[in-house]
């Protein structure tokens, strides 16, 4: 079968061209013959020419052109196609450009743009067996691009490769934009894998759209070949990452015949005002009940049931959410009426919806159901034929077995059914789940998997029984879906399934959802633009939520609380948030607090990430982790009373920590640390997959680190600022640390001991037991203050009026990549240090 792929681990050489055309000619009807390549064949001619430039005009909206270049016949190959959109599509699906490679005019792989009314380009890869109706999606579309204007031009590469399987990468980009990594990747180990054949290119317009057409200016090809010693590397990875959705999706495939119209996601649509209700502390859903979303004219109305019925009015509402689902068209709005939806729901890639609650109605999707029929038992109350048959594997993958290795352990010894995702309540109260039936007392419940049934040991007579019966509610596998205003709460999910609900798709939002009570993760995203806002997850069983292979994620405005809940052990993910192997995201104005173990953690080749205005207080162990990543802005945020550090730096270069309250963490309130992992050891586990290996732009070092205008306060752990390589390489001054305008303080000249331990590589580190002989030895720190035994910070993480007065005197300006996150003018330093935010 053909299967998504992660991106290639080799170096690969780009060799001479075979293909190279520039369109420099005249010809009336069909392509020609190109400068290096051959002749052009067609299936039909009309609507190609070459005129300064080649060009694809659809006369008639909803056929397809194709050319072929059939005397390169190749494998392994680079090709690189330029178009230029002369006007976007006025409706429809859009306008189609594909790129083809191993093409016989028949069979090829090729990768397609589209472009649609609103200016959004997507990028998706197909393998065609011969007709439209015979092909097979290799990758879902991705969104490369928006608000692409008329006469831009677009390039495209499309890379084949193959050892017993073949490789299909592809990547676009906005003519004047940087070229970015590759974008959909995928792998085709099926027995119609492909293994040779020609260069082509084929164009599309939706049957909706008006006649139009789009330019070539450019169509290259060259053959690559691998740099490296072992071509194949697979990397092993410490956390597996989730597997891309396959949902089949049909992406249009050239015919010299009128093909169907392709069933393909629509433009992303985010909520915007006045839509969009925040509650009034800004941070956190509203209450369940208590949004009110305007409806559009054309909605579609759902109420709870178990049966497929009604037809979407608001006098016959579907009555249930999969079947409003199964019958709504793509673009239509769900309004779900008050009610309890027990239901496990998938919307397809097909189809982009919007799924709202009604004004001022609660709405909640919930995996348990009220459980009767029980009868006393040996040791309790049992009822029989219970057959969940939950998967109780602790790890991303489905049955295996927990790690070997202390640090990948994911199950403490103390804990050892946090995996197993039953769940049971009696009159709302959470019942604790033991390993044996001898094992059951008052407040506890076994799961007989053997003898199929579910004993309990308090007396359900006169109670309410709900147990989790359902594992997952809403996949949402739809490029642009919206669900907002309701609560997701008690399904069993087991871990391998990443989330209660899930975003597995691009441009996806979650707003005002309240995601609670949950067996294993919360929520979970993979797919370019997730956003999820005003969120509140708490009492989930391993973590509140999670993301990877991510780019552009957002989490705003949210509350992450009290989550791993079973105690996970903290290694290798649990507690508040986790983002792996993503770019570009931004985590703003949230609260991440009184989780077991890490409030925010971003780890394994997470790259330009922004931190800011948040609040990770009280977490069972450290506040914000920045692990094995690279570049990022950690700004305004109050990070106190955590159970370990504060700020853990690990292997991650430049990094911008400014105007940080650090104050009250068991251990050091910032803590550097490298150790002897580096992107350029072989199979490096935690390598993000997508980018070749090594990927220099997160190297794993720590390096070009610059702190200023935080606070940093606490009485235990050591040190305030602790910096050390535990592979005995880097001085600290190598790392190119920078301290200036701190505040620092601390409980007594002995709590901590040091102000500062700085590392010295294969020599013992230097130990300060004050700012001021840090600044002597060093040169760092030339604007700050070190208060002993007077507190600087009030309850609220507010600085005291004494340490107001001495932080304005040591303050330094922000530099202009810095002043927008604090909401300063560039070259002025602020009022004071630490954090920004209000009480």
């Amino acid at each position: 079968m053909a299967t998504p792929a992660s991106a290639a681990t080799e170096t690969w050489k780009v060799g001479s061209p075979v293909v190279n055309d520039t369109f420099a000619r005249t010809v009336a009807s069909g392509f020609g013959t190109a400068e290096l390549g051959g002749a052009y064949t067609s299936p039909v001619t009309t609507g190609l020419a070459v005129a300064g430039g080649g060009s694809m005009s659809f006369a008639t909206p909803g056929t397809a052109r194709q050319a072929l270049l059939s005397a390169v016949q190749i494998a392994d190959v680079q090709s690189t196609a330029t178009i230029t959109v002369p006007a976007l599509p006025t409706a429809g699906s859009g306008l189609y450009f594909g790129l083809q490679a191993r093409s016989d005019g028949e069979r090829y792989y090729q990768s397609t743009l589209r472009v649609t009314p609103d200016g959004s380009v997507y990028l998706g890869t197909a393998r065609v067996d011969g007709s439209t109706a015979d092909q097979t999606r290799l990758s879902k579309e991705a969104l490369i691009a928006s608000g692409l204007q008329p006469g831009q031009s677009l390039q495209m590469d499309l890379r084949t490769r193959s050892s017993a399987t073949v490789t299909i990468a592809s990547r676009a980009w906005v003519v004047g934009g940087a070229k970015p990594s590759w974008q959909r990747i995928a792998t085709d180990a099926s027995a119609q894998r492909l293994q040779s054949g020609g260069i082509g290119v084929w164009g599309y317009l939706s049957s909706a759209a008006a006649p139009q057409g789009l330019g070539i200016s450019a169509l290259s090809a060259a053959p690559v070949t691998s740099t490296s010693a072992n071509p194949e590397p697979e990397p092993t990875t410490q956390v597996p990452a989730p597997t891309e959705p396959t949902d089949p999706e049909e992406t249009p495939a050239p015919e010299p015949t009128t093909p169907a119209e392709p069933t393909t996601p629509t433009t992303p649509t985010t909520p915007t005002a006045p839509d969009s209700q925040v509650p009034s502390t800004g941070r956190g859903s509203a209450p369940v009940g208590s949004t009110s979303y305007a409806i559009p004219a054309k909605a579609l109305y759902v109420s709870p049931g178990s049966r497929a019925g009604g037809s979407g009015t608001l006098a016959s509402p579907y009555t249930s959410l999969a079947h409003a689902v199964d019958r709504a068209p793509s673009g239509s709005t769900l309004v779900l009426r008050a009610g309890t939806y027990r239901e496990s729901v998938v919307i397809a890639s097909s189809k982009k919806l919007t799924i709202q609650s009604y004004p001022k109605e609660a709405v909640w999707l919930d995996g348990s159901s009220t459980v009767t029929g029980w009868k006393k038992s040996s040791v309790g109350w049992a009822v029989s034929g219970w057959n969940t048959g939950f998967d109780t594997s602790p790890t991303f993958t489905k049955g295996a077995s927990d790690g070997s290795a202390e640090a990948i352990k994911f199950i403490n010894p103390a804990y050892p059914l946090a995996a197993y995702p039953d769940q049971v309540w009696v009159d709302g109260v959470a019942q604790q789940q033991v390993a044996s039936e001898g094992a059951v007392g008052a407040g506890a419940f076994f799961v007989d998997r053997v003898g199929k049934r579910l004993i309990l040991g308090t007396d359900p007579s006169g109670k309410t029984v709900t147990a989790s019966k359902l594992q997952t509610a809403l996949a949402v596998k739809s490029v642009g879906s919206v669900v907002r205003g309701l609560g997701v709460r008690n399904y069993g999910n087991s871990v391998y399934q990443m989330g209660a609900i899930t975003a597995q798709n691009d441009a996806i939002t979650f707003e005002n959802l309240v995601v609670q009570d949950n067996a294993t993760i919360g929520m979970y995203a993979w797919g370019t633009g997730v956003t999820f806002a005003n969120i509140t997850a708490t009492g989930n069983g391993m973590m509140g939520g999670g993301a990877n292979s991510a780019d552009k994620f957002t989490l705003k405005n949210s509350v992450i609380s009290g989550n791993n809940v079973q105690n996970f052990n903290r290694m290798p993910v649990s507690g508040g948030f986790k983002i792996t192997r993503s770019r570009t995201v931004a985590f703003t104005d949230n609260d991440f607090q009184k989780n077991t173990t890490v409030g925010l953690w971003l780890d394994e080749s997470v790259y330009n990430g922004k931190v800011s205005g948040n609040r990770s207080i009280g977490n069972g162990a450290t506040g914000i982790i920045l692990e094995i990543s690279d570049t990022f802005s950690v700004t305004n945020n109050v990070i106190a009373s955590n159970g370990r550090y504060g700020l853990w730096i690990g292997n991650t270069g430049n990094v911008q920590v400014w105007n940080n309250t650090i104050t009250g963490n068991s251990m050091a309130a910032l803590q550097l640390t490298q150790d002897k992992r580096r992107q350029t050891n072989v199979n490096s586990a935690g390598h993000d997959r997508r980018q070749p290996l090594p990927d220099m732009t997160v190297p794993w070092i720590i390096k070009n680190v610059t702190v200023s205008n935080n606070v940093i306060s606490g009485a235990g752990g050591g040190c305030l600022v602790c910096v050390e390589d535990q592979s005995k390489e880097f001085t600290a001054e190598q790392m190119k640390l920078t301290l200036n305008g701190n505040v620092y303080q601390r409980a007594s000249a002995n709590a901590p001991s040091l102000a500062v331990r700085w590392g010295q590589g294969a020599a013992t580190a230097k130990s300060f037991a004050t700012v001021a002989a840090f600044t002597k030895a060093t040169g760092q720190e030339r604007r700050s203050v070190l208060v002993e035994g007077t507190a600087v910070t009030t309850a609220g993480y507010q600085l005291t009026p004494a340490a107001l007065v001495q932080s304005a005197l040591v303050v330094v300006a922000v530099p202009s990549s810095i002043a927008g996150l604090l909401g300063l003018q560039a070259g002025i330093a602020p009022a004071r240090a630490g954090s920004l935010l209000s009480p």
